[in-house]
């Protein structure tokens, strides 16, 4: 037989001009449309990913507080506690905790103590009753809290007035971060701590 001049000139044609355009045109369409949803997939994935974040930052997330006086509940008897409080949901890395008193910093007990209550201490210069534990570099589990200075029923009435009236005259600094390694710095003041990249200790070193 002999081959014809057109044998292969339709091979993925109907050979029909209008149904070709009409195949063609459907192909290119499906095409845009795969593009499209494939984008839109990819943009919600996205979302999803940073909403998953910061589901999951959320849930690391530490908030420190300063509390004060409390009743000791053994022995009922009013005791000077200054505690630090991790008031969030996720472990707080404390890089440092500052203590100042009359917008000076002080790193011990024996300096605080001195410069703020010397009348009150005994004459030896002995605290008795006062325990004191040392706050940075240290971890705080979420709804936990530490004493930083505790006054207990040993110390002295003197002692713990003149410490009591001192606070008014102390503030405080913390930089903490998540197990994020997301950091905030707070003055424990009325507003939110803010967020920083990284915690720099105050220059000195004069920390807790």
């Amino acid at each position: 037989m002999p081959e014809s001049e057109h044998g292969h000139s339709h091979g993925h044609g109907t050979g029909v001009p209008w149904l070709d355009m009409i195949v063609a045109i459907s192909a290119i369409f499906i095409s845009v449309v795969s593009l499209v949803v494939s984008i839109g997939h990819g943009r919600t994935m996205e979302r999803m990913v940073e909403q998953n974040e910061k589901m999951v930052a959320a849930n690391t997330m530490p908030f420190l507080t300063e509390i004060g006086n409390q009743i000791d509940p053994v022995t009922n008897q009013p005791v000077l506690r200054l505690t630090l409080k991790n008031g969030g949901v996720g472990p707080a890395v404390i890089d440092w905790f500052e203590i100042r008193y009359k917008d000076v910093a002080y790193g011990d007990l024996d300096a605080l103590l001195r410069a703020c209550c010397a009348a009150a201490l005994l004459k030896d210069g002995r605290t008795k009753g006062v325990i004191y534990s040392n706050v940075s570099q240290s971890i705080l589990p979420a709804r936990e809290s530490t004493d930083f200075i505790f006054l207990n029923a040993d110390a002295s009435p003197e002692l713990k007035t003149a410490v009591d009236h001192a606070r008014h005259d102390m503030s405080y600094r913390a930089c903490y971060c998540s197990v994020l390694d997301e950091c905030w710095q707070t003055d424990f003041g009325a507003g939110r701590p803010v967020r920083v990249k990284e915690c720099h200790a105050p220059a000195g070193d004069a920390v807790w």
